[in-house]
Parts: C-alpha cells; sequence; structure tokens
C-alpha cells in the first residue's frame, strides 16, 4: 500500500495547485459561472485559500492510512472550502456555488487520482 505521504513529497502540491487553477477554471467557464478571466479569478482565490485550509488540515489529511482515502478527505475539504468561497465572490446560492465547485473539484482531483494511481501500478 503506498504511504500518504507521496501527497507532499516534492513538487506534486505545487503541481496540484496549479492544475487545480486551470482545471477548476476552464470548468467554471463551462458551467456559465462567470466570463472566462472571471472564472479564472474565482478558481485562483478560491483554490488558494483551500490549499491554506489543506496545509493547516495536512496532519490529519495525511494520517489516514489508505492514499486513495486521504486524497478523497482532501477533496471534501476542498469542496466546502471552495463552495464557501464562491458563494462568498459572487453573492450566489449556495446550492449553485457548491454544485460549481463539486464539479470543478471533481474534474481536479481525477487528475490526482491518475497521478497517485501511476506509482500504485508501478511494481517498486
Amino acid at each position: 500500500m503506498l504511504d500518504t505521504s507521496l501527497l507532499a513529497a516534492g513538487t506534486f502540491p505545487y503541481v496540484f495547485l496549479l492544475v487545480s487553477i486551470v482545471i477548476d477554471g476552464l470548468m467554471l467557464f463551462q458551467t456559465r459561472w462567470a466570463n472566462l478571466r472571471g472564472s479564472f479569478r474565482d478558481s485562483l482565490i478560491a483554490n488558494l485559500i483551500s490549499a491554506v485550509v489543506l496545509v493547516l488540515l495536512s496532519q490529519l489529511i495525511l494520517s489516514v492510512p489508505n492514499i486513495f482515502l486521504a486524497l478523497l478527505l482532501a477533496l471534501l475539504i476542498a469542496w466546502i472550502v471552495e463552495g464557501f468561497v464562491l458563494v462568498l465572490l459572487r453573492h450566489t446560492t449556495f446550492s449553485r456555488g457548491y454544485l460549481a465547485a463539486l464539479l470543478a473539484n471533481f474534474s481536479a482531483f481525477i487528475f490526482a487520482y491518475a497521478y497517485v494511481l501511476t506509482f500504485a501500478l508501478t511494481p517498486f
């Protein structure tokens, strides 16, 4: 079984943050959250705040023994934080903000699961 410290190793957190901002921005734009510039601005703000919260909760996340469950916990935390931030940024309903955050985060976390899966499939 893979160690959850893989999630905090090397450049992965930084690459994942950048990929999340891009994917989330594109997903927000595709769901007609805002125009392209507004979608990327909201994605940048929401992801940076979410990243700070995830760093503050990293001990909890990394204490989960299964790496896939740790990613799921990170996804849930990011969804809660980013949904709230999106609601505040656009003064919209909670259902709209959290649905947009769920779609955007789900798409971004597919990248993280694919990354982790490559390590799970590689023989050591």
